[in-house]
């Protein structure tokens, strides 16, 4: 195995070596999707491809950067009332890539099409804290009070209630600013040729090949250094590895299994822990997982670090919490669930399963989570609990999930946004059962109490609190089997400088990058 390693690495180094001197350099930013985007139309932006490329081409009141952190984006400043509920922003000069200056009446149209019910947009909750958002997503019936454009330059937002986070909302992609015109003349089409006033425009789309966006040359803030990005549909890894290689790709995602041959090639690899986490949800509604010694159980009987090592080759962070290390304004809890199978075994016995029991546990489709599985398969298997793997595409999977059909489901949550209560409200608080994020089922007054009191909060540390005093509730519930925070790697060619890997999907808006 190490001789056939050393030969991988020799023979890439060869290449990379040949790809310096005989691919032309582009002067394009080169990068891969794994999926093509499904629209470019902000209010249908749900996946990650649609999402990134949406908020390049769309600019929103306030962005996030490469660090998650907020910035200015079209609003030059803000200000918020002393008691949370009204937001004032500023808006600098721009222009939609079509040409037309954006105006303050841009934003609000933009934000009562996103609540519109004709809209149907699956983001319309991005708005939620807004006064009269939820009437008029239900009824339609306007304008919304809470938005309002007493000149060209100043958006007022009223909220019904305070809410800590909401400039966050505002940089996800779904509060893009869109252009009324462009949308009464294209229509349905508008996801495919957007025009957003975003620090790019869609310059040409191949299906299935390529997007390719250009500068906006109305952008309000500074310009971009390079001209163009190039997006090319790679949705085999190999391909993608091997167009790194030979020098057609300037960034790449580097699949865990692959990162000790990249290093011993002498490139140097950027890595973040994302703001992510994996799980395996427990249906809290169906019996055995309603006795919480089960859940608990069923957490101490999976060796959650060996599989780091050797299923994800390090390239992760065991979930000792429900929120990333990186959203934390205190250190993790003591070790909540170490890996104990005699204790399992135990915990089964007194809720009355000595010899154990079987389940289903569902995935989508997905060959690295078939070889996770197929690992906790085998550790629930050593005290007696006998668990099918089945799986799905992913259309039917999510479904299935929603409406509580598995007795256990595999999956990951990104953040929408950087702040704990992501991770929190959405898979805990009991109004969020189904397909609002809480698929596990799982309810509990302290825990909701605890969510609704935070989100009033404005002081960080009082907030933080509350929402560390859920998270020792959920953890002690055990409403998941808690898996890991993936950590994400990359590598940059090295022609691009400037280029800093984001936390947040659309956190990063290629400006600072060059040649």
């Amino acid at each position: 195995m190490k001789r056939v390693s050393k030969v991988l690495i020799a023979c890439l180094a060869l290449i990379l070596q040949q790809a310096c001197s005989n691919v032309e350099e582009s002067p394009y930013v080169r990068l891969a999707l794994q999926t093509e985007p499904a629209t470019l139309d902000p209010a249908y932006s749900v996946d990650y491809s649609s999402g990134m490329l949406s908020s390049l081409v769309h600019a929103n009141l306030v962005r996030y950067t490469p660090e998650g952190e907020l910035a200015p984006d079209l609003a030059l400043s803000w200000e918020i009332s002393q008691d949370g509920m009204t937001y004032t922003f500023h808006l600098a000069p721009a222009r939609f890539s079509c040409g037309r200056s954006v105006e303050a009446d841009d934003v609000v149209y933009s934000f009562e099409r996103l609540l519109d019910p004709g809209t149907v947009s699956p983001r319309w909750w991005v708005l939620d804290p807004v006064l009269g958002a939820k009437a008029y997503h239900r009824n339609g019936i306007g304008p919304v009070p809470g938005l309002e454009a007493p000149d060209d330059s100043t958006v007022v937002i009223r909220l019904e209630r305070p809410s800590p986070h909401f400039a966050g909302l505002l940089a996800m992609p779904a509060a893009g600013i869109v252009c009324r015109e462009d949308l009464a003349a294209l229509g349905d089409r508008y996801g495919r040729s957007p025009c957003g006033c975003g620090p790019w425009r869609l310059a040409e789309w191949r299906e299935a090949d390529e997007i390719v966006l250009a500068p906006n040359e109305g952008y309000r803030g500074e310009k971009p250094l390079v001209e163009g990005l190039s997006f090319r549909i790679i949705p085999e890894t190999m391909t993608r590895i091997a167009e790194f290689e030979v020098g057609n790709l300037d960034i790449l995602e580097i699949p865990r299994a692959e990162l000790d041959m990249w290093r011993a090639a002498g490139h140097a690899l950027l890595e973040t822990e994302e703001l992510r986490i994996v799980y395996i949800g427990l249906n809290n509604a169906r019996p055995p997982f309603d006795d919480v010694r089960v859940r608990r159980a069923l957490n101490m009987a999976v060796d959650v670090e060996a599989i780091i090592a050797h299923v994800l080759f390090g390239g992760a962070t065991k979930a000792k919490g429900v929120v990333p290390s990186g959203l934390r304004r205190s250190p993790y809890p003591p070790e909540p669930y170490p890996y104990d199978p005699d204790r399992a075994v135990g915990l089964l016995a007194e809720a009355g399963y000595p010899d154990g029991f079987e389940m289903e546990i569902w995935q989508r489709e997905n060959p690295e989570g078939g070889r996770i599985l197929e690992s906790i398969q085998a550790y629930l298997g050593r005290v007696g609990v006998r668990a099918k793997l089945v799986t799905r595409e992913w259309s039917a999977f999510k479904q299935a999930v929603d409406h509580g059909t598995p007795d256990a489901f595999y999956l990951d949550w990104f953040a929408d946004y950087p702040d704990a209560e992501n991770f929190l409200s959405p898979l805990f608080h009991s109004s969020n059962r189904g397909g609002g994020g809480n698929r596990s089922g799982y309810a509990s007054g302290s825990v909701d109490s605890l969510l609704d009191e935070a989100a009033l909060g404005r002081d960080p540390d009082e907030r933080w609190e509350l929402y560390r005093r859920a998270e020792e509730i959920v953890l002690d519930d055990a409403p998941w089997i808690f898996l890991w925070f993936p950590t994400r790697y990359e590598i940059v060619s090295p022609r691009l400088r400037g280029y800093r890997m984001p936390v947040i999907f659309n956190g990063q808006s290629f400006l600072d990058v060059s040649f």
